[in-house]
């Protein structure tokens, strides 16, 4: 009876244990480690949040805990948050001070470190933050990406770091940056570059976005369609690039001219915009050898053989008819 007892209370003791953990561990997606940023006294727990003075230090504790079945190599890199194509708040890449209106970049604030975690073994790993010297407007959303240094184990595992003179909600400002070019997984890609280049998250912010390539063939109706993009993201970083995706998929990119309008709206607000960007030659070869299966459209070809035969047919009646007359 006794055993049956104890059983019970070391159960309802692991569960409990579990439940807080899951509290307050960070957001993980390499097989086996477990972050968790050792916070303290707070009622927040899935991120650090400093409410600081201006050339103060703070120090912050992570704990790593590798469950898995052998030793992990982990980088710990301080950077600034960013935003997702599918509109999510994410610190997996390299953001510098200056980008998209951001002041202070926390990567300045703390030093990247490269942390042994044995298997089955957990550390803890500290980092001191040194506050900017200017004042902090609104919200630095910064915070640490960790990933395997070996590229054996893939994902990345986070830890936000929120800074800012006054636990207030600040708004954004929507504009349009640049038009962009990538491949994705072998596959050509347009990017419109939208930016929030203030320091406040946004929520919610709905985007209508067109993409149209200039040509002569426009006046016969035969030359590119427009390309149209109706998105909404729930989440915008502060000071971070908005992406729009345009998914070319065999289409190859063509040199040209191009004319890109839109609008964005959160809560009542709402900004338009209307450019036009040029994609030389260059740029476009540089994508189109990088992807697989391409096919590229011969009507511009086709139709200049058929000016050709045409001018060449009406020169011959010409002639025939000019000789007919002498």
């Amino acid at each position: 009876m006794n055993k049956k007892i104890i059983y019970l209370v070391s159960m309802m003791f692991f569960s409990l244990m579990s439940f807080i953990s899951m509290q307050q561990v960070a957001q993980a997606d390499i097989s086996g480690l477990t972050v968790t940023p050792l916070i303290g006294d707070s009622n927040i727990s899935d991120r650090f949040q400093i409410i600081g003075k201006p050339n103060s230090t703070r120090t912050l504790k992570i704990s790593l805990s590798n469950f898995g079945t052998r030793d992990l190599k982990l980088n710990v890199v301080p950077t600034n948050a960013s935003t997702s194509m599918d509109g999510k708040i994410i610190y997996t890449q390299n953001v510098k001070a200056g980008q998209y209106g951001l002041k202070y970049a926390f990567a300045d604030m703390t030093q990247k470190k490269t942390v042994y975690v044995k298997a089955n073994k957990t550390k803890d790993v500290s980092f001191k933050v040194k506050l900017p010297s200017g004042e902090i407007n609104n919200l630095i959303m910064g915070g640490f990406n960790i990933y395997d240094s070996t590229g054996i184990t893939e994902g990345n595992a986070t830890v936000p770091v929120w800074i800012t003179n006054a636990n207030k909600p600040v708004g954004g400002i929507v504009s349009l940056h640049d038009l962009g070019l990538d491949v994705i997984a072998k596959k050509p890609h347009i990017i419109v570059n939208l930016q929030n280049k203030e320091p406040g998250q946004m929520k919610n912010v709905i985007v209508h976005v067109t993409v149209k390539r200039k040509s002569w063939l426009d006046r016969f109706n035969l030359g590119d369609k427009k390309m149209t993009a109706d998105l909404t993201y729930p989440k915008v970083a502060p000071n971070s690039r908005i992406p729009v995706d345009f998914d070319q998929n065999t289409t190859p990119i063509k040199a040209g001219t191009y004319v890109v309008k839109g609008a964005a709206r959160s809560g009542k607000a709402t900004w338009t915009f209307h450019k036009k960007y040029t994609i030389t030659q260059d740029q476009a070869n540089n994508i189109n050898k990088r992807c697989k299966g391409l096919i590229y459209n011969k009507t511009t070809t086709y139709i200049l053989i058929v000016c050709v035969l045409v001018s060449i047919i009406f020169l011959i009646f010409w002639a025939i008819w000019y000789s007919g007359r002498s």
